[in-house]
């Protein structure tokens, strides 16, 4: 670099005195100019050559720039001299790796012989492979088929265990999983009906055939399972747990099995209820004494055997709805009436004892009220058919046949030798005993008055039972005595009987028609009070021949003393009612009585009054009658 810039003044200098075209002529002069003028700071690619150029020369030295050229040569034959060496060594590599791929190329040609060789001799068997190969994937996928299919429309080894049993636990208890199986063979027998309609018509059948056999070896370990857990339902509080539910509920399905096991069930509860209803007869129970013991008192031991078993047939009731597992009227009614039919003997024997043993109506009638109720009761919990119901039924006939017995003896008992009529003609104290027991009748009909027509046909008996003889023995006792005296007696008997039904419901009929029966005799009382009248006035000649047509003068003159006999009469005629009359039990049948009898007075004087007006005239009827009829009535009728 320091020859270069050495040399540059001079050749500076020549180049600025020689002529330019000496300067175009000289190639070397061209090159100095060209590097004298360029601008070596930005160019770095002659910056970096002339480094490495500077590092060839250790001294500045003018030999050292003229072997400058020299040198690089050397160094570059060195270079040159060190390439040829390496690729010598890489030229025997590569002979070496020609060499050994010569030797594997022969080597993959006698493999190439050599397999093409095989191949030919194992055509035959690839062939065959892949014949076997393409006939394995179809069998696979048969196969596979298969598996579904069989999976689809057979049972499991586990399944078929469950549902039919091992050999050697033929009374293998029945659990979820016998069910699973029962559901999953209705299941495969629905899904057969799809192949009956395709070509697999056969196969179908069979597999039919098949789950149908399953099924009946299922329904019929079920069964004998079921009868078993039936036949241990007699302690007195079973236990039905969901199994035997589920059960059951499975042999619906077949309603000649499932009655079989619902028997075997009632047979067992009617044993245990017939224990139970012995032992709460006979033994001492945790809530109290045994019902035997209130045998003297015969309404109350019926009372609590009737108790007893409605509560038995709720408990039974819900016992039964829980085997069910549903509310289902038309099997649970059976199942209870078969269940209560073993308490049905006992009930009646000891019922019927009560029934014969009981004399006393009221005592009777009260027991008639009872059985009434509970074969009510009965029949709700029960069929009408049930034996239950019947021996209740019979029973309460029994009992009302009994008590009507009992009622007419007692009734006869009492009005046996009745005796005639007291001076008062106040009622025989006989009636009064017929009443007394009357009421004691009807007080009890509160346990059981239902209001049903039955009832009230019962009640109208009753009273006609002791009513009409009661009746009947008063027109008897009072046959010897006067018109009035019959009528006002018997006025009095019935007016206390009426007074006393009509306290009771479901009475009307009866009170109608003893109150027909009073009035009867009320008019006859009535009748006799207006004679009574008419006679101390001095009517009676004169209406006798009025009412046959035949006024005569001696009919007339009979009225002559009307006029002094009529006033004390109008101003005081309660002096003149009858004396029996008096005798009526009642006030108010005294007025009524009394007002009757004016009302029929004031009448025979308004007939004899307009008799005598048209055959004597108006001053005959004045001198007569000086008050004229509206006035004798207003006079009478406003007391």
């Amino acid at each position: 670099m320091a020859a270069i810039g050495a040399a540059s003044p001079s050749s500076s200098a020549s180049s600025t005195a020689a002529p330019s075209t000496t300067t175009q002529q000289n190639p070397l002069s061209k090159k100095l100019h060209k590097i004298l003028e360029s601008n070596l700071d930005n160019d770095k690619e002659t910056l970096e050559a002339l480094g490495v150029l500077s590092g060839f020369l250790d001294k500045n030295t003018l030999q050292a720039r003229r072997n400058l050229r020299s040198d690089l040569e050397k160094r570059c034959l060195g270079l040159n001299d060190n390439f040829v060496q390496c690729l010598q060594t890489l030229v025997q590599q590569v002979q070496s790796l020609q060499k050994e791929a010569s030797d594997m190329k022969k080597c993959c040609d006698n493999m190439q012989t050599r397999l093409g060789a095989a191949k030919t001799h194992t055509s035959n068997l690839l062939k065959e492979t892949s014949e076997l190969q393409s006939k394995n994937r179809e069998l696979e996928m048969q196969s596979l088929v298969v598996s579904a299919f069989l999976g689809k429309f057979q049972l499991m080894p586990q399944e078929s265990e469950a549902l039919c049993g091992s050999y050697r636990a033929q009374a293998t208890t029945i659990d979820d999983r016998f069910f699973a199986a029962m559901e999953r063979v209705r299941g495969i027998h629905q899904d057969c009906k799809v192949l009956l309609r395709t070509s697999q018509q056969r196969a179908g059948l069979e597999i039919m055939e098949s789950m149908a056999m399953h099924l009946e070896t299922a329904y019929e370990r079920l069964y004998h399972w079921c009868q078993g857990q039936c036949r241990t339902m007699n302690a007195e509080f079973p236990e039905i747990n969901s199994t035997l539910r589920k059960a059951l509920k499975e042999l619906k399905e077949r309603p000649i099995l499932f009655q079989y096991c619902i028997d075997e069930y009632s047979i067992a509860r009617r044993m245990a209820l017939v224990r139970s209803f012995i032992d709460a007869l006979t033994r001492d129970r945790s809530t109290g004494r045994p019902i035997e013991l209130h045998s003297h008192d015969p309404v109350r031991y019926c009372g609590y055997m009737f108790g007893w078993l409605h509560q038995a047939i709720a408990t039974e009731n819900d016992h039964v709805a829980s085997l069910l597992s549903e509310h289902d009227t038309e099997q649970s009614l059976p199942i209870l009436s078969m269940v209560t039919e073993g308490c049905c003997r006992p009930l009646h024997t000891r019922v019927e004892q009560v029934i014969v043993s009981t004399r006393h109506p009221v005592l009777a009638y009260k027991l008639v009220n009872l059985l009434r109720y509970y074969n009510g009761v009965f029949q709700g919990l029960l069929k009408d058919t049930a034996p239950m119901v019947k021996t209740l039924t019979d029973l309460t006939d029994l009992q009302s046949k009994m008590f009507f017995s009992a009622l007419n003896a007692q009734t006869a008992k009492i009005l046996e030798g009745i005796e005639a009529p007291l001076p008062d003609l106040s009622p025989s104290p006989k009636v009064g005993e017929i009443l007394s027991l009357l009421q004691s009748i009807l007080s009890s009909q509160d346990l059981t008055s239902l209001g049903s027509g039955n009832h009230e046909q019962q009640l109208l008996l009753i009273l006609t039972t002791c009513i009409d003889p009661l009746i009947q023995s008063c027109n008897d006792a009072v046959a010897p005595l006067s018109r009035l005296d019959r009528a006002v007696y018997l006025v009095n008997s019935l007016y206390l009987v009426q007074s006393t039904v009509s306290l009771y419901e479901f009475t009307d009929r009866q009170v109608e028609s003893l109150e027909q029966q009073m009035q009867a005799h009320m008019d006859t009382v009535t009748s006799e009070q207006s004679d009574h009248l008419s006679e101390v006035v001095g009517f009676t000649e004169f209406r006798s021949s009025l009412s046959h047509n035949k006024l005569t003068d001696e009919s007339f003159e009979s009225l002559n003393t009307t006029p002094q006999l009529l006033s004390p009469v109008i101003s005081a005629p309660d002096q003149y009612q009858l004396p029996q009359c008096k005798l009526l039990a009642s006030a108010h049948l005294r007025n009524a009585v009394q007002q009757k009898a004016f009302e029929h007075f004031c009448q025979t004087y308004e007939s004899i009054y307009a008799a005598v007006t048209t055959e004597k005239g108006e001053e005959v009827v004045k001198s007569l009658f000086p008050q004229p009829p509206e006035q004798i009535r207003k006079l009478l009728l406003s007391l």
